[in-house]
């Protein structure tokens, strides 16, 4: 599994600070405090109600964390519809292309879709609002732009590209169609890249039902996680303007993988395009 490092920064604290913290009296007053809350705690039965709230600040997954937009329709009735780009092609219905966080939502991901337009049905949503096109982001569970939905409705296999935040370059591949998604991850492993399968039901794994891309004709679904690192080496210039026309080797090596899988996996063929 992917390790996540943590650093701890220490802060020096000066002498004059160190004593200065109100000694032996403000201890015991904090104490006394402390143990009233305690007693009120237990005997009004709320510790139940104050873990669930402390759960729900430092869950980034809580709707605190929440986007913007719950759904397509609420971000369409507040947006320009110059701060996004709805970008689709239907060529075969055996597999679609989705890419729900395209633009600067999550970078890269337009480009890798565009390019993979070009021999299979896709789905691109676009932000291109600058600054903060990450408020263009909604979540794939609550995901309902209607094309979207006409799209994957018409197609067995859904394969979503998204990005998420590291240094490390890496890609998560999740989804319903297990078989499948363990034979992209050893693709991209023999190919050079890092890659893992994730187990089913993880935060990235895209198991949910309610995930856009398990709206499919048969539901079954490949989900790419692609790190930001992993991205940023695809591109000579990583800004949103700048991706554009500097996609390098790399880039056109991950393509080449998912070209690959998708010929030999989902049309049967070695090699050829569809």
């Amino acid at each position: 599994m992917l390790k996540f490092k943590n650093r701890i920064e220490e802060k020096e604290v000066k002498g004059a600070e160190k004593a200065s913290f109100g000694g032996p009296n403000l201890l015991y007053l904090t104490l006394r405090k402390v143990t009233k809350l305690y007693k009120y705690i237990t005997d009004k039965k709320s510790f139940p109600i104050i873990v669930t709230s402390l759960f729900a600040l430092f869950n980034p997954n809580s709707v605190l964390a929440a986007d913007k937009y719950s759904n397509f329709e609420e971000l369409k009735a507040n947006e320009s519809p110059l701060s996004y780009n709805i970008l689709t092609s239907d060529v075969d219905r055996r597999v679609l292309i989705l890419a729900p966080h395209g633009g600067g939502i999550e970078g890269g991901t337009s480009e890798l879709a565009k390019e993979l337009s070009k021999s299979y049905s896709t789905y691109l949503f676009e932000g291109l609002r600058i600054p903060v096109a990450s408020e263009l982001h909604i979540t794939s569970t609550n995901f309902d732009e209607p094309r979207a939905l006409d799209l994957l409705n018409k197609h067995d296999l859904t394969i979503s590209i998204h990005g998420y935040a590291s240094s490390e370059k890496h890609t998560l591949v999740g989804g319903t169609d297990r078989a499948l998604a363990a034979k992209i991850t050893s693709l991209l492993i023999d190919a050079g890249f890092s890659a893992e399968l994730l187990a089913e039901g993880s935060r990235l794994a895209g198991t949910n039902e309610q995930n856009i891309a398990n709206k499919s004709s048969t539901g079954m679904s490949i989900q790419l996680e692609i790190s930001t690192e992993q991205r940023r080496e695809m591109f000579n210039t990583f800004t949103l303007a700048g991706r554009n026309g500097t996609q390098n080797q790399v880039f056109y090596d991950y393509i080449a993988v998912l070209t690959k899988f998708i010929n030999e996996n989902v049309y049967c063929m070695a090699g050829v395009a569809p």
